[in-house]
């Protein structure tokens, strides 16, 4: 009953019921520690468990790690979204940013004032 963990469930459930609690807890992480899932759960003040929501039960082949044949860097194309033929067909930075823009002129309402003001 001393693991520092479980701490704030002593001190929520009433100290007459704290052996109850203590076998539930016990048989809790000896369930946990067997199956590997951890678990949402509610104590009420007898020390009493209900589990709320639980997590799936864990696949061991989908946490291994296995490095890919070809290194990122070698073909930058592999691990991109991007299709690979879409890189020739587009242009370079300097070519788009050098045309000019052309400006905006602000339109009046019978020769007076602008609609909008010019705010660039």
């Amino acid at each position: 009953m001393t693991d520092p963990r479980h701490a704030r469930y002593y001190a929520f459930v009433w100290p007459l019921f704290w052996p109850w609690l203590w076998l539930n807890l016990r048989r809790l992480e000896a369930w946990q520690r067997e199956t590997g899932r951890t678990v949402l759960l509610r104590i009420d003040r007898f020390g009493n468990l209900s589990i709320d929501a639980m997590a799936d039960a864990p696949a061991p082949h989908r946490y291994r790690y296995t490095a890919p044949a070809v290194p990122a860097w070698e073909c930058p194309s592999r691990w991109s979204d991007l299709p690979a033929t879409l890189a020739t067909g587009l242009q370079t930075l300097t070519k788009c940013s050098a045309a000019p823009a052309p400006q905006a002129k602000a339109a009046t309402v019978s020769g007076s004032a602008p609609v909008a003001p010019d705010t660039s």
